[in-house]
């Protein structure tokens, strides 16, 4: 995510692996984690003979962000893991190689919560009509439905949200089969989407190194009896037609089933498992008596990242196999950008703010698209008739990224492209650090009193 002024950027970061547990924190807390080292990146654009393209350029020393949780260093409650985002810092431009790079680079976000002490109370609002929700849900990172159904009250009625998100804890395939959080969530008014991890991380955290073994397990069929057992806890939970997020953001290089190279060179040697491995994961789970799930194919608006090879249509795992087709979108594209508009049509046509992308998309109906952004979505979905949604979308500070901040102009067109576009949960990324949660009174702050207004005024009753 570059502007033309501005060439070196550096986006991420990572110690060493601790011991595995829960983490958790409020959107407070995770910008706070002084124990985490930042290594240094760079972004450098390249004419390549096709045009511009960007790639990620950590440092040697990179390990897993998984890795990076020093043992006792923090409580249970007031550490929140990562999810899917590298962290940002500055630092001189390195060497350009002949192909150049972006990556995702806002804040790191909480792969998850960690179960409360005690369970957080709630009103749990009975018999409430979701059909003006316009399919709007949160996320933050709490793993309790109390401080969403405090933001649906905030705009308005309890049905003003739809869906609320929490992602299932990677440790190993026991914390995967058998999730903690589900009887947090038995009785909200909200329907559930569910981040699935493809293969365990060691640690809550989903973004870690890809365990080969792992993923070989899942793609040839021998994980399958997992994430059978997956589904019938979450039917036995009362969470049978809850929205399945599968290997999301995996044209990343930060996931443990991400195609792209950690140094974003290209794909993985093991890219051509994802497909057999989402396969199998959601036969399996549909096999099971009561499943009504559907499932979710979510790679990240490429103005946000791509890599060399990252031809998303490669890597459709079929209409038999998908029934929601979504991007994840944030306001930032790496560098700062000339204004608010420039940063939300490169959003819309998934190239970076040099207007570069690594990969271009294959026409659609005849109508050609830069990038992979959400005009793309918009299309592909149509075209394979399909939901369309937006799992994750959000407000970046202007720090982390080239976010535009407190910025109510994304706010508004995002609404507007959500009531337009979108029939699948638009889920928004009500967290801190980085990331910009809403300020809403007795529940979460990111200081945007214009932004959220702008929020408000879409969504509100």
């Amino acid at each position: 995510m570059l502007d033309s002024f501005s060439l070196g950027r550096v986006f991420a970061t990572v110690p060493r692996r601790s011991e595995s547990g829960k983490h958790g924190g409020s959107a407070k807390t995770r910008g706070r984690l002084a124990k985490w080292q930042l290594l240094p990146l760079a972004l450098v654009l390249a004419g390549t003979a096709g045009g511009l393209s960007y790639t990620f350029y950590p440092s040697a020393a990179v390990a897993p962000v998984a890795d990076r949780l020093s043992p006792g260093a923090f409580s249970a409650v007031a550490l929140g893991n990562l999810l899917g985002q590298g962290q940002v810092t500055s630092a001189a431009p390195m060497p350009a190689p002949i192909v150049t790079a972006t990556a995702k680079a806002r804040a790191a976000k909480p792969a998850h919560s960690v179960r409360p002490t005690a369970r957080p109370t709630s009103s749990h609002t009975s018999g409430v009509s979701l059909a003006d929700a316009a399919g709007l849900g949160l996320y933050d990172g709490d793993s309790s439905p109390a401080g969403i159904e405090t933001a649906a009250s905030w705009l308005g009625s309890q049905g003003s949200i739809k869906y609320a998100q929490d992602f299932i804890d990677a440790t190993d395939w026991s914390h995967i089969t058998n999730p903690w959080q589900l009887s947090n969530w038995q009785g909200s008014p909200f329907q559930m989407v569910w981040g699935v991890p493809m293969l365990p991380c060691g640690a809550p955290a989903t973004q870690c190194a890809t365990n080969v073994s792992d993923f070989d397990l899942v793609a040839n069929g021998g994980a399958d009896s997992y994430f059978k057992t997956l589904a019938q806890n979450l039917v036995s939970a009362g969470f049978g037609s809850s929205y399945i997020r599968i290997g999301w953001e995996f044209n990343g290089n930060w996931m443990g089933w991400s195609i792209c190279n950690q140094d974003g060179s290209g794909l993985t040697s093991w890219a051509s498992d994802f497909v057999p491995a989402f396969q199998n994961i959601v036969t399996s789970m549909r096999s099971v008596s009561g499943a009504n799930f559907k499932f979710i194919w979510n790679p990240l608006d490429s103005s946000n990242v791509s890599c060399p090879g990252a031809n998303l249509e490669n890597f459709y795992p079929g209409d038999n196999y998908v029934d929601m087709v979504a991007l994840d979108a944030y306001d930032a594209i790496g560098e700062a950008t000339s204004s608010d508009a420039a940063r939300w049509s490169d959003l819309l046509n998934g190239v970076n703010a040099g207007g570069s992308t690594a990969v271009t998309p294959a026409a659609i109906n005849g109508q050609a698209f830069q990038g992979y952004g959400l005009n793309w979505l918009a299309a592909f979905g149509k075209a394979h008739n399909k939901e369309i949604g937006l799992p994750e979308w959000g407000l970046d500070s202007p720090s982390t990224n080239g976010g535009g901040g407190d910025d109510p102009y994304f706010v508004t067109q995002m609404a507007n492209w959500i009531k337009a576009n979108a029939t699948g949960p638009a889920i928004y990324w009500n967290y801190g650090g980085g990331t910009l949660p809403l300020d809403i009174p007795n529940y979460t702050n990111g200081d945007i009193p214009d932004a959220t207004a702008a929020f408000k005024a879409a969504f509100g009753n």
